[in-house]
């Protein structure tokens, strides 16, 4: 990596992490704020819902809007954005003007900037280190790693906060989080004159055929819903059993996030240096293995020691999945397509997470606890047994750039190879 690319990369890394700490304040202070008030677990698993919904519905046109205005400048429009609606939320609050219903309204706005920017700060990455793939599977791993460590400091902190000031008062410190992120990009992160992209109206669903057409990225498409479902209730399921079981603390939901970042964190570090000895896939496929022996630890004890030791081991074996399939999606798109793709990647995702959203609230008020994490479990299951297929037909693919249809072609030449 070149010392031009590393002050740009260094000032993106410190964005991710200052943003998302403030992000995580929020996910501890939102929650507990709906359970603290209704009393309903449902309706705190619908808030959560409505947010991942918004992230899915507004992903799609949200890549063909980032592909406009090109990724930086959409990247700073959405953190200016969402301070702004962010903030409202304890102003509103303070004058006695919040509703439930327009609560539901804001966490839909401040929602639909998640996938773009997710998707126009992988797809900015390139741009910054350019396409070896080594390069790029180790960079997306640093700005995984990145996003772990908020981890580290936003959870614990925000339940320490909230119970300590209230919700409301904790909620200014994620808007002045984006704030800062805003101008960390404006002030520092530059990729030379790239001019934005025109987009065809007519290939709005350009990345879905794209994921569809590609029999890899398919397998990979379905196995991350899976992935998604089953994560999206272990997350929801902290605040639940917090509330439920854990003696009705923030500071525990906080204490079982920062728990889950430690492991997290050190499944990056590790996933590092492996990936200079291993090929990204047999990476994600050891990741995928070993977290799905480790989700049935929740099935068989919830004593909170025991659920934070799935917590913790699972963030560690996901820090050897996330960086390795950004990295092998990234090179196996067309540049053109990778915005779109992306976002559609994450769109599909949101989607399926955001139906599990909806039912898991309802479980857990109907079922012991041990039920719908036995469904969380099998869910998992589902997508590593899809990334091992997905794996044995990478493997099988003819190393020629036909083959690799997939790959740009003002790179074909190199691409030519095994992607993994």
């Amino acid at each position: 990596m070149s010392k031009k690319a590393g002050g740009p990369l260094l000032a993106l890394l410190s964005a991710e992490i200052i943003s998302v700490s403030g992000s995580l304040v929020t996910r501890v202070a939102l929650p507990w704020f709906v359970l603290a008030t209704t009393g309903s677990v449902a309706r705190m698993s619908f808030v959560l819902a409505v947010q991942m919904l918004s992230m899915a519905l507004w992903g799609i046109p949200g890549g063909v809007l980032a592909t406009r205005l090109g990724t930086r400048t959409f990247m700073r429009m959405a953190d200016c954005s969402r301070a702004v609606l962010i903030g409202l939320v304890p102003l509103l609050d303070r004058q006695g003007l919040l509703t439930f219903p327009m609560l539901l309204v804001l966490v839909f706005l401040i929602g639909g900037f998640f996938t773009p920017y997710y998707a126009s700060q992988r797809v900015l990455l390139p741009e910054l280190v350019g396409d070896d793939e080594g390069l790029l599977a180790r960079t997306n791993t640093l700005l995984v790693g990145a996003n772990r460590i908020t981890l580290l400091l936003g959870a614990p902190i925000g339940g320490v906060l909230v119970s300590a000031f209230g919700a409301r008062a904790v909620l200014w410190i994620d808007a002045t989080s984006f704030f800062v992120s805003f101008l960390l990009i404006s002030l520092f992160v530059h990729t030379g004159k790239v001019a934005p992209a025109t987009v065809d109206q007519s290939k709005l669903l350009a990345g879905v055929r794209f994921l569809w057409q590609d029999r890899i990225q398919r397998l990979w498409t379905f196995a991350n819903i899976g992935f998604e479902m089953s994560w999206q209730c272990i997350f929801a399921a902290i605040p639940i059993l917090a509330f439920l079981r854990y003696d009705d603390d923030p500071r525990v939901v906080g204490a079982l996030l920062a728990v889950f970042g430690v492991g997290a964190v050190a499944g990056n570090i590790t996933a590092i240096p492996l990936l200079r000895a291993m090929k990204p896939i047999n990476l994600m496929i050891t990741g995928a293995v070993a977290e799905s022996a480790t989700l049935w630890g929740a099935v068989v004890d919830l004593h909170v020691v025991t659920f934070g030791a799935v917590l913790c081991l699972g963030g560690f074996f996901m820090g050897f999945i996330e960086g390795p399939t950004t990295a092998l999606q990234t090179r196996r798109t067309p540049s053109a397509l990778r915005p779109q793709s992306m976002s559609a990647f994450m769109t599909l995702t949101l989607v399926a997470g955001s139906l599990a959203l909806t039912f898991t609230g309802p479980a857990f008020e109907s079922y012991d606890p041990r039920v719908p994490f036995t469904a969380v479990a099998l869910l998992y299951s589902v997508g590593t047994a899809l990334l091992v297929l997905s794996a044995r037909r990478l493997a099988a693919e003819p190393a020629s750039p036909a083959a690799l249809r997939a790959t740009d072609p003002k790179t074909a030449d190199s691409d030519a190879r095994d992607p993994a």
